[in-house]
């Protein structure tokens, strides 16, 4: 069961390397992240854009790769429509965003046709070092990064994607924690309605493989003492490891408060395609971008 990025780590490195194909290559941060990654082990580059843009920007870094495949590529679009190309031909396995639009990445992997869909709800499962009261543990926060206001049908797809997660890092039965402001069902405030019927859903068998509680606060969720104090016993207060949010702002917010509040490591992907498709933030840190890489590599 894997804790910390260092053990997700160790387990990308126990693999083979990946190839990642980074689409409008010319961003440092997500280059100097990609450097790091074929230092490690871990992945293959391959670049997609401009060459002569990457170059320069490679020369600005101050370093080189050992081996390096760049696909030349005029603009963004055709960056992004080169580098779904290549993940379908099986000559890349992973998708990274570079200097390029999340919306126009999402486009090109959600076209019917030459995309990367497979069916089911695409989101973002973002996972960051959590030490709340000595637990240490990776918590995840969903989705804070694709669906906007999602019904509950969508919620539970993102739920299940969020447990894909962690099951592959390990975990049996994940606990997924469904937030809302108490941890009792408000008459008429839809998160804690839709928290509960969630509930409901694992307790009959529809949501399988993880324990599902809710609603939940979000001191409930990851404080052992505020479950001790407040009398709450159960699977999951106090020991989340998924924090189900509402809509994409909580998720967003709660996300980047763990950045900026806190400085914790953090890495995200998204989970639903046929490929792991990562989408850091423009904000994001080298580091953050090759935590994100080593989950990919982990997870595939």
């Amino acid at each position: 069961m894997v804790k910390n990025f260092r053990e997700v780590f160790e387990k990308a490195k126990s693999k083979e390397p990946l190839p990642v194909v980074l689409a409008e290559a010319h961003d440092p941060a997500a280059l100097t992240a990609l450097l790091d990654a074929e230092e490690e082990g871990i992945a293959v580059p391959v670049l997609v854009g401009d060459a002569g843009k990457i170059n320069s920007v490679l020369e600005s870094i101050g370093r080189k790769f050992k081996k390096a495949e760049i696909v030349d590529s005029p603009d963004e679009k055709t960056s992004v429509e080169k580098a779904v190309e290549l993940i379908r031909n099986g000559e890349a396995k992973i998708l990274l965003k570079g200097k390029v639009q999340t919306g126009t990445l999402m486009k090109g992997v959600l076209d019917r046709e030459k995309g990367l869909r497979k069916g089911s709800l695409l989101s973002d499962a973002f996972l960051f070092e959590s030490n709340v009261e000595g637990n240490e543990k990776l918590l995840c926060i969903t989705d804070g990064g694709i669906n906007i206001a999602p019904d509950l049908n969508a919620k539970k797809q993102i739920l299940l994607n969020a447990v894909e997660v962690y099951r592959r890092l390990g975990y049996e039965k994940p606990k997924v924690s469904c937030l809302s402001i108490v941890e009792n069902v408000v008459e008429g405030h839809l998160p804690s309605e839709e928290a509960f019927k969630l509930q409901e859903m694992a307790k009959s068998g529809e949501i399988e493989n993880c324990f599902v509680e809710g609603p939940l606060s979000l001191d409930l969720s990851i404080s052992r003492n505020a479950a001790k104090k407040k009398g709450v016993v159960s699977d999951v207060a106090g020991e989340a490891d998924i924090l189900l949010c509402p809509e994409i702002v909580s998720a967003n917010l709660l996300a980047k408060s763990t950045t900026y509040f806190a400085n914790l490591p953090l890495g995200h992907i998204v989970m639903g395609a046929t490929h792991p498709v990562l989408i850091p933030s423009r904000s994001d840190t080298p580091s953050a971008k090759l935590n994100s890489i080593a989950l990919a590599v982990a997870l595939f």
